[in-house]
């Protein structure tokens, strides 16, 4: 992966020479090699110009080089010093693959219509048009991540959303053009209220609400109908359940509780509603800013595929869609519902308005990062291991902002600190007891005798429903690990927070 971009520092000016003869010292003239002076003294002082020249020539490349090593390490050090600082603007992603052209265009449009301050994040698929070089020659806000593979749509997006340094992200498709006010209105919109988490403007294109009907035929008519239709106008801000992901808007904070897109959408298509339910989940709200227009050409890269194999691809996403969320309308409602109700039982960190995508895994589960540090999710606290993990557990492996967001707790330096006991079938389990639901122990993983397919987890003396077989699955449950319980025991636990599966991310630096 290359990173390009045009280097912003300005050229190091060299210091005028003097043109005074080098003055001796003790007789003899200063650094001047032997050869000089006997030239000097058969051309009549013709070679000491030269030699002068070449003295000044040296001591300017000298104090050339020394400029260029203090700042070449001044750079060094207030980049390590700004890393992961954040900047009051916005950072703009744009996944692309293949399409110069239109990439070209859209960055145009932002720096012709986008207020500052804000950076441009431009993610190249390995495209094989000279994209990444011609993105990399137009320097200035524009920042040029060049993968050495196609990533798809959320490989991409998420690689930008690691660089992004800004208080607020928008991710935007490469084939679209921003028009004049665009950003300002969706900043209004999402500032409007204070649970709207994403926003999205209206278009020419898209499926779903935000697509509105449009005077011109021609990109050229659009500018003036654009400018004309982005006057400032809160009553045309709505609240949604669905917005498509070619633009979105929404704030560092919102990134952080939420998280990247899942990678294990191919391409491109779903990976969008995946997100907007996790969005949802955590609490926020959607809006569509209806004053924000921007024009879109219309799924470009996607057509690019080609029309058969994007069928197979839409179908395979959609599949998986459904084995990992089962019904999210279903479970969304669900946590509103809990998250309105407020129990006394309920921490002050589970009463936030807002929740992370933490908040709904698994007690008892054994975590890693990308530098491959483990940890035990207890008591809501991530604890890092300081033994080995037990013997057959492959830790599932969370991206930086999911473990960030979950509290320190203490390390754990013994097995016996362990709550339960590890199997090799799972991340965890449990002795299959009978009688009341205090015996059965914490983390255990029951189901109900009349609804064998609906599993939950026995956390904090409360049940909590698994979304799906698949997200049991990701947490290291399989059906034989699963305990019988009488319905009536069951439902008379308090419910807790549903347990989702976490994000796939390809990604080896997330």
């Amino acid at each position: 992966m290359r990173i390009l971009g045009r280097p912003s520092g300005k050229q190091a000016i060299l210091p005028r020479s003097s043109g005074k003869p080098g003055k001796r010292r003790n007789g003899n003239r200063a650094s001047a090699p032997s050869v000089f002076l006997h030239a000097a003294a058969r051309g009549k002082g013709s070679q000491s110009k030269a030699s002068r020249k070449g003295q000044q020539a040296l001591r300017r490349t000298k104090i050339y080089n020394q400029g260029y090593k203090r700042g070449y390490e001044d750079g060094v050090r207030q980049g390590k010093n700004s890393f992961g600082a954040v900047f009051d603007g916005v950072s703009i992603v744009i996944p692309t693959y293949n399409q110069r052209d239109y990439v070209l265009k859209c960055v145009s449009s932002i720096e012709k219509h986008t207020p500052a301050p804000y950076e441009i994040i431009v993610v190249d698929n390995g495209s094989q048009d000279g994209t990444a070089d011609a993105l990399g020659r137009i320097g200035g806000m524009v920042r040029v991540a060049a993968l050495d593979g196609n990533r798809g749509f959320a490989g991409g997006v998420n690689h930008g959303l690691m660089m992004a340094k800004g208080r607020h992200i928008v991710v935007l498709n490469n084939d679209t053009l921003v028009t004049p006010g665009w950003l300002d209105n969706m900043m209004a919109c999402l500032q409007s209220q204070a649970d709207i988490g994403v926003v999205g403007p209206v278009t020419n294109y898209i499926g779903g609400e935000q697509q509105i009907e449009v005077p011109y035929d021609d990109v050229s008519e659009m500018w003036a109908f654009a400018a004309n239709y982005n006057k400032p106008d809160a009553s045309k801000y709505r609240l949604t359940d669905r917005l498509v992901g070619f633009c979105w808007l929404f704030s560092r904070e919102l990134f952080e509780r939420v998280g990247y897109l899942d990678e294990g959408y191919a391409i491109g298509n779903f990976e969008d509603e995946d997100w907007i339910v996790r969005a949802k989940l955590a609490g926020y709200k959607l809006a569509v800013a209806g004053d924000a227009f921007i024009h879109h050409f219309g799924s470009v890269s996607i057509k690019a595929v080609g029309e058969q194999k994007l069928a197979a691809v839409n179908k395979e996403n959609e599949q998986f869609y459904e084995r990992k969320w089962g019904d999210p309308h279903a479970l969304i409602a669900e946590a509103a519902r809990m998250s309105k109700e407020a129990p006394a039982s309920f921490d002050a960190r589970e009463r936030q308005p807002f929740r992370r995508s933490s908040d709904f895994y698994p007690e008892g589960s054994f975590l890693t990062d990308v530098n491959g540090d483990a940890y035990y999710l207890s008591g809501g606290c991530r604890r890092k291991l300081h033994i080995p993990v037990p013997q057959g557990i492959s830790p599932v492996r969370l991206a930086k902002p999911d473990l960030l967001g979950i509290p320190v707790g203490n390390a754990i330096d013994s097995s016996m600190q362990i709550q339960g006991r590890a199997s090799e079938s799972g991340q965890s389990s449990a002795h299959l007891l009978q009688g009341s639901s205090a015996e059965w122990p914490e983390g255990s993983v029951v189901a109900a005798n009349e609804a064998p397919q609906i599993w939950y987890q026995i956390s904090g003396g409360k049940r909590r429903k698994y979304a799906s077989a698949y997200a049991a699955e990701c947490w290291g449950v399989y059906p034989y690990a699963v305990i019988r319980v009488p319905y009536e025991k069951l439902h008379a636990l308090e419910e807790g927070w549903p347990i989702i599966a976490p994000p796939k991310l390809l990604g080896c630096q997330l």
